[in-house]
């Protein structure tokens, strides 16, 4: 019960961050990605997204681990194959 508990709070804690970029507040949205992995730390998805907000931000080395490890806990997904190719090919 505990450990589904975990992965609720780490999804609404997800969508928190979610909800954050759509209105534009990247401070509350980094720091609800980072409550998320820090919950549930096979989170795929907050890592992509965490990515994103790291590029933007200028720290292109996190957004580049973070993508890396979202490719790793979330295969099934384009996202962090798309956002890295991208930050690849702009990076020269």
């Amino acid at each position: 019960l505990h450990l589904a508990e975990d992965e609720v709070a780490a999804e609404i804690m997800y969508n928190i961050g979610q909800v954050g970029i759509g209105i534009g507040d990247l401070g509350l949205a980094y720091q609800s990605l980072k409550v998320a992995i820090s919950i549930n730390p096979k989170h795929g998805e907050a890592y992509n997204n965490l990515g994103v907000l790291e590029l933007r931000k200028g720290n292109p080395k996190a957004a580049r681990e973070n993508f890396e490890m979202s490719r790793r806990l979330s295969p099934e997904t384009f996202e962090p194959f798309f956002n890295g190719a991208l930050f690849a090919f702009k990076a020269g």
